[in-house]
């Protein structure tokens, strides 16, 4: 039975190495410089930085790479060993302090995981190593290593520790074997793999520690010790453990040991595997040349040995991926198996060591190019370390990706245009509810003036504004149904208006409130009589700015309105100005063409009109502002073609028609 508390795997993490060292070939014409700088550009291209801290002066030297990874400057940054700290988390300062003291008092590797704050605050994960350097008298005059961000992975394994489902999915799902103890040791929980390793159920393991999986006299428990209160500390550990299986059998495995956290409760986190049989083919692969080409060819990729880039064996898969027979292979210069444009890059992972898979772009003997993944690892091979490296044809795969992003591509552009016309919906919404209610509402006033009216001439005349306005609705309506049939193109089409006709239109839509507050409207459009624009557009910005003129009146003295257009700077501008009660723009400027924002209280105040013929000018490269003095009235500039050149152009060729 599994319990009922539930723990998550913990993947194993590579230290990161001290040092990267590269060393030349005899007589190797290559400056120390040059080297270097070879290993300069691989540690910067996995982003490893190098540090140096001198005991006695307490003084600290950075790479380039390391300031990046504490992200501070060299110029803003003091470097010393106090100043180091400032940048090291709270809660991680002790682990800190500890693994400085067990490195100069045993003469440890130094290694430690801490947490640094960069000064905007961000939080980042440093893994570091190194190596002390020791006088005679036994004491350490200076601690050097390595840095690392290790941020992204450590999110993934908290993610992975948090995850109550990858735990259902992963414990058990493993070969590997995982067990959760206390910190006394005791198995609190195991996987499958774990009962599978060992040859017991969950129940005879779970109560139990690892001493009676031991076998018999083959390890040192003290070391043991030693690693799981390195591990209690923070510092993840991994060892070899001789173990005994149920039926007697022994066998080596290497286990990973973690602190983590189970339920709130602080625990150790154990993945072991069995590597017999990989210390075995290690080993054979040391005493024999034979087992080592028979593992070759075993490969479904192809496998060779080089040495620098020269090959010295292959395997058939190499051949076959290339087209180069073996006796063809053997003895040339691998880096012809690799595109040109990609050599130097290859070079640098041959000569930094690299370990993890990267791709490169292969070329065959017939010239063709395929995508290649090439892994590699050194090794001992006749009493001296050379390179194993793994080719693979990759094509298929770098097609399906790129079949994936296609597709990922084409649902972005879906989404994007349905939330396009999600927002034409929208804006086309607004304009039919907030444009038809002036022209409506005059209709509805000539009908109360007609219907009260007792006098002939007055109710014709009422009844001649009634069909104007009706008409001018109707057109209004028609408009609108237009641009709902073009709502499915990227650009409302534009047409060439004259701004009198505009202003005409308007007027007959509110000739009832016109006539109701006794208004004058003037127009002066002689420097700018058209321009080319959407016609719905134009007409609500017109229809807006004068009911807002009519609505917002000052009853001491007769409305006066004036429309006016000029040209500044080849740009179209409309200047709509009124005597009416004014806006205190000190204090509600900011809030003039929000939505819903009113500044007057009056029943028809809704905070809409602004706000919508805003985002129509800006829409298609406007600008609108505003100048008012209460008392006194308003001015409304709207520059039609700020932002769109196109259309400036070719109004300002328009204009004079």
């Amino acid at each position: 039975m599994i319990p009922k508390k539930r723990a998550v795997k913990k993947r194993p993490q590579k230290k990161s190495k001290s040092k990267t060292v590269v060393k030349p070939l005899k007589n190797s014409p290559e400056k120390a410089s040059d080297r270097q700088h070879h290993i300069d550009m691989a540690l910067e291209a996995a982003q490893v930085g190098i540090w140096e801290w001198f005991i006695k002066t307490d003084k600290v030297r950075w790479s380039k790479i390391v300031y990046q990874i504490f992200g501070v400057t060299k110029k803003d940054f003091k470097v010393d060993i106090t100043s180091y700290r400032t940048l090291v988390h709270p809660d991680d300062q002790e682990n800190l302090a500890f693994a400085i003291q067990q490195t100069m008092a045993n003469k440890k590797i130094y290694y430690v995981q801490h947490r640094a704050i960069w000064p905007d605050g961000t939080i980042k994960w440093i893994e570091a190593s190194g190596n002390g350097i020791w006088n005679k008298q036994g004491e350490m005059i200076k601690l050097t290593g390595t840095a690392q961000d290790i941020t992204e992975r450590k999110k993934a394994e908290n993610h992975f520790l948090e995850s109550e489902q990858s735990y259902k999915t992963l414990f058990n799902s493993v070969e590997e074997a995982i067990y959760i103890q206390d910190r006394d040791g005791i198995f609190m929980d195991v996987n499958d793999g774990a009962c599978k390793m060992y040859g017991y159920n969950r129940s005879e393991l779970i109560g139990r520690t690892p001493a009676f999986l031991s076998a018999e006299g083959k390890n040192d428990f003290n070391l043991v010790g030693d690693k799981i209160k390195m591990a209690l500390s923070g510092t993840p550990q991994t060892l070899e453990f001789w173990a005994r299986r149920k039926n007697g059998e022994e066998f080596l495995k290497e286990v990973r040991v973690t602190k983590g956290f189970y339920f709130g409760e602080e625990i150790l986190i154990s993945t072991a595997r069995d590597i017999t049989e990989r210390k075995n083919i290690e080993e054979e692969l040391r005493e024999s040349e034979q087992r080592f080409r028979t593992l070759q060819q075993a490969s479904f990729g192809g496998i060779g040995i080089h040495d620098k880039g020269k090959i010295m064996d292959c395997n058939q898969g190499l051949s076959d991926i290339t087209g180069y027979s073996r006796d063809e292979l053997i003895g040339s210069d691998g880096m012809r198996l690799v595109a040109q444009e990609w050599r130097e890059h290859a070079m640098e992972k041959i000569l930094s060591g690299a370990e993890k898979p990267y791709d490169v772009e292969g070329v065959r003997k017939d010239g063709s190019r395929y995508s290649l993944e090439v892994q590699a690892k050194n090794i001992p091979y006749q009493g001296k370390m050379i390179r194993v490296t793994e080719f693979r044809d990759i094509t298929e795969r770098k097609i399906n990706e790129a079949k994936i992003m296609e597709q990922n591509s084409r649902l972005l552009s879906v989404a994007e245009d349905l939330k396009r016309k999600n927002e034409q919906l929208e804006e086309f919404t607004q304009i039919v509810s907030h444009n038809l209610r002036s022209p409506v509402g005059n209709i509805l006033t000539l009908i109360n003036f007609f219907e009260t009216s007792e006098k002939a001439e007055e109710k014709a005349e009422y009844l001649s504004l009634l069909k104007e306005s009706g008409n001018t609705t109707q057109q209004t309506l028609n408009e609108l149904n237009e641009v709902l049939k073009i709502k499915q193109n990227k650009k409302i089409p534009r047409q060439e208006l004259h701004f009198d006709r505009v202003l005409q239109q308007v007027k007959s839509m509110l000739s009832a409130k016109i006539t109701e507050v006794s208004a004058t409207i003037e127009s002066d459009f002689s420097q700018a009589p058209s321009i080319l624009y959407p016609n719905i557009y134009l007409e609500s910005i017109f229809l807006n700015l004068l009911s807002n003129s009519l609505k917002y009146v000052d009853s001491d003295r007769k409305p006066e309105i004036v429309f006016k257009t000029f040209q500044s700077n080849s740009n179209i501008i409309l200047e709509a100005r009124d005597n009416g009660l004014g806006i205190n723009l000190e204090r509600y400027g900011h809030q003039v063409f929000k939505l819903h924002k009113t500044f007057h209280k009056h029943p028809e105040s809704r905070g809409i009109g602004l706000f919508m013929i805003k985002n129509q000018i800006e829409a298609l490269g406007g600008e609108i502002s505003i100048v008012s003095q209460v008392d006194k009235g308003t001015t409304i500039f709207v520059n039609f073609t700020k932002y769109n050149f196109d259309a400036a152009e070719d109004s300002d060729n328009s204009a004079g028609g």
